[in-house]
Order: structure tokens, then sequence, then C-alpha cells
């Protein structure tokens, strides 16, 4: 289960780095792992928040976090990539950069505080509008192709 678990977690990532769209191909090594540690996390979040308080859930969130942390701060300074615009510019790049910080520093910061729960409700609000932001990403990109391709 565990296996066929990480397989589904990183496939969209996957799938959306294997495609002609600018955003998702020049990230086609981020995607598949932001994926599967949204995934990973969020699995964590909802198994603790119905009920399951095991220090190995809190450490598999504490991991995630910490992770989707650096991936934020990845983002942050990737701005030398042209295609990157469409990740910090507009509705999506508003949306990634929330998500990032909730499911980074805030759900990180909250699990270091003792607000499991609080830590959690960010790590999924965070996951959900990540694969918004994501989505409306791409779409952007590819509707803008020239503001995207460094030309």
């Amino acid at each position: 289960t565990a296996l066929t678990g990480a397989v589904l977690a990183t496939y969209t990532g996957v799938l959306l780095g294997a495609t002609v769209v600018p955003i998702w191909s020049s990230h086609h090594r981020v995607l598949p792992f932001h994926f599967g540690m949204v995934a990973l996390g969020s699995a964590a979040c909802v198994l603790e928040m119905t009920g399951f308080h095991l220090a190995a859930l809190n450490t598999i969130a504490l991991t995630a976090a910490t992770a989707e942390t650096g991936l934020a701060l990845w983002l942050v300074f990737d701005r030398k990539n042209a295609k990157a615009r469409a990740i910090h510019e507009g509705v999506p790049g508003v949306l990634l950069h929330i998500a990032e910080l909730l499911t980074g520093p805030a759900a990180l910061v909250a699990r270091i505080a003792g607000w499991v729960t609080f830590g959690g409700v960010c790590f999924l609000i965070g996951a959900l509008l990540s694969r918004y932001g994501w989505l409306m990403a791409g779409h952007s990109s590819a509707r803008n192709p020239e503001e995207t391709s460094g030309a």
C-alpha cells in the first residue's frame, strides 16, 4: 500500500511536468516532490485530526512541513527563470505563495509550538490552494507563451 500510495501521490506532478505547458515543464523536477510531500503531510494531518495522536504521524507532518518550507524558499528565489512568472504573478502567484506559507512555515511553527490541530488545518488548506495555484499557473502560462518563453 505504501508503495502504490507513493506512486499515486507523485503521479500528478509527473504528468504535469511531462507536458508542453511552460510553467509545468520548467518545474518537472519539483512538481512530483511537491505533490508527494503535500499528499504525505495531508494524510498525516487528516489522521491526527480524526483522533490518531501518534508521534510517528507528528514526525511525518513535521517532515512534510519542513520540506514545504524549503520549497517555499526556493519558489521565492526562483525569479531568474522567465517561465517562473506564472507562479509569481496574478491569482496563481497569490494562491501559490499563500499555499506555500500555509504548508510550510505556518504549519511548521504551529507544530513546534504544540498547536497540532491548527498546524494540520493550515497544511490542509495550503495543500488545496497549492493544487489550484499550480493548475491556474499552467493555464496562465499556456495562454501567454510569449510572456513565459523568455523572448
